[in-house]
């Protein structure tokens, strides 16, 4: 982080204190509630991403692209499966209530993030109903694959080597398994499948494990982060990726300039550039199973230009 986004952080920081403060009671709260959520979540408060997105932004009233998204779809179509593959601290799993024949899965893979997240199944309503599994989603399983974990961010974690290499990055020697080795088949069996997946980089590998599930739906609705240069450096073409997603969903990304609308992506040449100077396509996509009717899938609220 630059000395300028530092400055800003903290200038952030002291403004929000009292509000903080009057909350919880705490500058450093160790649990917290979401927007329209009455339970509480348990985080790590030494981890900067965990004070951003659970402390901060909900008194500022912002909620993510995908806590958007999930929010909204869940809601709308009341999946027989949910399925999150990157929990993080669990700001679109345990966000949200769950139809009473909703079973959710969640996937973590950092080590230092597990003990939290079981706090907030044990006291989530629907917790009961959740499954939790620790450690790397790939296209098979393996043993013994170095994962990398920046201990103030825990939003960089990843099992791509090159995309970890600030100082005082952490090192872990995981197991994999497939998606479709966790979720059993019957519960999605001609069901709606929910899914959103933010792994840095190591979606490519992760869906080389989850054909069998989102076969078995009858249709499945998924958020990912697509960049390629996270893609990339994970192992995979990003256009040879992108030609495998397109096999098999309809595309759609969220429109820049107007909440809860999609756009329609074409091919992987109408994927937007990043203003980085690298150059790199870095977006957000949703994916749907081919010729599922919108008024099955689309939320309410929610439209595609």
């Amino acid at each position: 982080m630059s000395i300028g986004k530092k400055i800003e952080s903290f200038v952030k920081s002291l403004v929000l204190a009292p509000r903080i403060y009057a909350r919880y009671g705490s500058l450093r709260p160790t649990k917290v509630k979401l927007i329209r959520c009455d339970h509480w979540v348990h985080i790590d408060p030494t981890d900067r991403r965990a004070t951003k997105k659970f402390v901060q932004d909900p008194l500022r009233g912002r909620v993510s692209p995908p806590s958007a998204f999930w929010n909204a779809f869940n809601k709308h179509l009341q999946p027989a499966v949910a399925v999150d593959v990157g929990v993080n601290f669990g700001e679109c799993l345990f966000a949200v209530r769950y139809a009473e024949r909703t079973r959710i899965f969640g996937f973590e893979a950092n080590p230092r993030i597990a003990p939290f997240l079981e706090k907030s199944r044990q006291e989530h309503p629907d917790g009961s109903r959740m499954t939790l599994t620790h450690g790397l989603v790939s296209d098979e399983a393996a043993e013994d694959i170095p994962f990398f974990v920046n201990p103030t961010w825990s939003g960089g974690a990843s099992a791509v080597a090159a995309l970890n290499d600030a100082p005082g990055t952490l090192s872990f020697k995981l197991s994999a398994r497939t998606l479709d080795s966790v979720i059993p088949r019957d519960l999605v069996q001609n069901q709606s499948l929910l899914f959103k997946m933010d792994i840095e980089g190591y979606e490519s590998r992760a869906f080389g494990g989850f054909w069998q599930t989102i076969d078995a739906a009858a249709f499945a609705v998924g958020f990912i982060e697509f960049d390629s240069s996270y893609i990339t450096a994970a192992g995979e073409s990003p256009e040879a990726y992108f030609h495998r997603l397109e096999k098999r969903f309809d595309i759609y990304r969220l429109d820049p300039s107007a909440k809860q609308v999609l756009l329609e992506v074409g091919n992987y040449s109408t994927l937007p550039i990043s203003r980085a100077a690298d150059g790199r396509v870095h977006t957000d996509l949703i994916l749907v199973t081919p010729e599922t009717p919108a008024s099955s899938w689309l939320a309410p609220g929610w439209s595609i230009r």
